[in-house]
């Protein structure tokens, strides 16, 4: 079974979704015959490359014109979630950055065989250990951590490999899903 999923890094309901399946295959009897795929999807491709210096509150009320105290509400409640599945997100000390490069590195860590152990290495690092992963010091040092090689990593970051194939993702994901939400996910090309 293949079971494609469209993802971003800066999503908190993808590493929900991300422990969730975990979970689900862990008690599947034929596990070792489901292949994940992951898809890129950028929440904000327009944010800098650098992060931003402003908490994950001011920007959410400025994203979706509320107050600051609605966007703690809010992530308050993505917190409760998350730990209902045994994540402990720490909003107050996340950064704001771009995914782009995260996505790169999983896309990197694909050709190997590690996407979903990229995956988990990013969320983490993200949600629950305040990293900023638009750094490249950072992607290269998660990237080790899952058996990639440094100089593969930052020749990778240093070109424009994979930006293509996030852009084809993202295009896919939009044009022909209609994608509205993420994480989405497609079982053997059945949504």
């Amino acid at each position: 079974m293949q079971i494609e999923i469209w993802s971003d890094i800066a999503c908190p309901y993808c590493y929900i979704g991300k422990r969730k399946l975990d979970k689900a295959l862990e008690k599947f009897p034929h596990r070792n015959n489901v292949e994940l795929v992951w898809h890129s999807y950028e929440l904000d491709p327009a944010l800098p490359a650098k992060a931003l210096d402003i908490s994950i509150y001011s920007y959410f009320a400025k994203k979706y014109n509320m107050s600051e105290e609605e966007a703690r509400k809010t992530q308050n409640k993505v917190a409760a979630i998350a730990k209902q599945v045994g994540l402990y997100y720490d909003f107050d000390n996340l950064i704001v950055a771009n995914t782009s490069d995260a996505l790169r590195l999983v896309k990197l860590a694909k050709e190997y065989n590690l996407a979903t152990e990229a995956e988990e290495v990013l969320f983490d690092a993200y949600f629950v250990k305040g990293k900023d992963i638009s750094s490249r010091e950072v992607l290269v040092e998660l990237g080790e951590s899952i058996g990639l090689k440094k100089e593969v990593i930052v020749t990778t970051l240093g070109s424009d490999k994979y930006r293509d194939d996030i852009k084809q993702d993202i295009e896919y994901s939009e044009n022909t899903l209609n994608l509205e939400y993420i994480p989405f996910y497609v079982f053997n090309n059945h949504q």
